[in-house]
């Protein structure tokens, strides 16, 4: 388990590190396919790694391969797996972590697919947390590292599903979306890869508030603005994304505040920007924010809804009040394929959100490590120093 250093059954550990790597919603995440595949595949592949002692090239390749078919999951059923209610990592998860944990314990094309027959029965998960708040989302990255991995073991050990898991008329697309895309899952398979349109976080809340947070800080800066300037800021965004992060205005929990544009533009307006220690209990009772949250309306933006899936950009206007209208859009918000974040931000973002936990030292070593992933001899080496110096093993 990652920082702790406790030695647990592989499930148990990739669970743990998903809900780390996604508790704070500062993962990565794919607009195209509307998903967080590097915060369910990377647990599995690494605790799996580490169980049959892998090398860093078989890592990869797990980690890889797990991404692509995650990803294509998503994408076969984006959008309506959303729209319906539906979170794409639970329900499209599950595939990926089998490929991945199967590819690990060395399994043939053949048991590979009844990984994947059984994995389908474990896919769900649902979004009302975005309407009413709660912590529950912080697993669910969680849930399908857990379903993969066993959904391999029942596998070797003889279970067998249906292999139109996938494309069956009861099967994933066509229960997960009203006009699903078979398709989808192979296009371009071998050429096209849709893990090249994965992009990083910049902020820990929803990816629908990126775009409107970049646009609402560039008007303020740019016209040098407080919040007592501000009489009221619209923001526009697709149907989906209004719904997603417009519909709780005054959070009480942290994961409402991460859902609640309103309030984070709140934030934002006093010079707060979403970071690690954003949302806490001093900053969701901040009378300030929520005043300006009551200031912000969310509204559906045609040109946004046009773009969306694809694209979830948005547009940001603000009225002051001396009467003058501003208005930004943003497309592309930093750590977008389109925008890409650089290797130094990936690391600067690394080692701000890793401070506390790691040392200089340590952290260099691990970028070291990861630089060279594919000579790595044994991923134990590399799981060995994802924890607390105290509790590293002499080297």
């Amino acid at each position: 388990m990652l920082f702790h250093g406790l030695r647990t059954h592989p499930e148990h550990a990739a669970f743990a590190n998903a809900t780390f790597g996604h508790g704070q919603d500062f993962d990565d995440t794919c607009q195209m396919v509307q998903t967080h595949a590097g915060a369910v595949i990377i647990p599995v592949a690494l605790a799996v790694a580490e169980e049959v002692n892998a090398t860093g090239e078989q890592l990869l390749r797990a980690t890889a391969a797990g991404l692509e078919v995650m990803l294509r999951a998503a994408h076969a059923v984006s959008p309506d797996c959303l729209r319906r209610g539906h979170h794409t990592p639970p329900a499209a998860g599950p595939f990926g972590a089998a490929i991945a944990a199967g590819l690990l314990h060395g399994q043939s094309p053949t048991e590979l697919a009844q990984s994947l027959a059984i994995a389908g029965s474990f896919s769900g998960g649902l979004i009302e947390y975005t309407q009413s708040g709660g912590s529950v989302k912080r697993i669910h990255t969680a849930i399908p590292t857990t379903a993969g991995i066993r959904a391999v073991a029942l596998a070797r050990r003889g279970m067998t599903g249906p292999l139109t898991v996938l494309d069956g008329a009861k099967g994933f697309v066509n229960v997960f979306a009203d006009k699903g895309s078979v398709e989808r899952l192979t296009d371009q398979l071998g050429t096209r890869y849709i893990i090249e349109k994965v992009g990083l976080k910049a902020y820990n809340c929803c990816y629908f508030i990126h775009a409107p947070l970049e646009a609402f800080q560039f008007l303020m800066r740019q016209k040098s603005l407080t919040p007592d300037d501000i009489a009221e800021v619209t923001v526009g965004l697709s149907a989906h994304g209004a719904v997603h992060v417009g519909t709780i205005v005054h959070p009480v929990d942290p994961l409402g505040g991460q859902f609640s544009v309103q309030f984070t533009l709140g934030m934002a307006a006093y010079g707060e920007l979403p970071g690690l220690d954003s949302y806490s209990d001093e900053q969701l009772a901040d009378t300030r924010f929520h005043a300006f949250a009551d200031r912000v309306k969310v509204e559906t933006d045609p040109v946004a809804e046009a773009e969306y899936p694809e694209n979830w950009g948005g547009v940001v206007t603000l009225t002051t009040t001396d009467g003058h209208t501003y208005r930004r859009r943003v497309r592309y918000a930093t750590g977008t394929p389109q925008n890409p974040m650089t290797g130094d931000e990936v690391w600067g973002k690394f080692s701000r959100i890793t401070t506390d936990a790691l040392d200089g030292e340590q952290a260099a070593h691990i970028r070291e490590m990861v630089h060279d992933l594919p000579a790595l001899d044994s991923v134990r080496r590399l799981s060995a120093l994802l924890v607390q110096r105290a509790l590293q093993p002499s080297r």
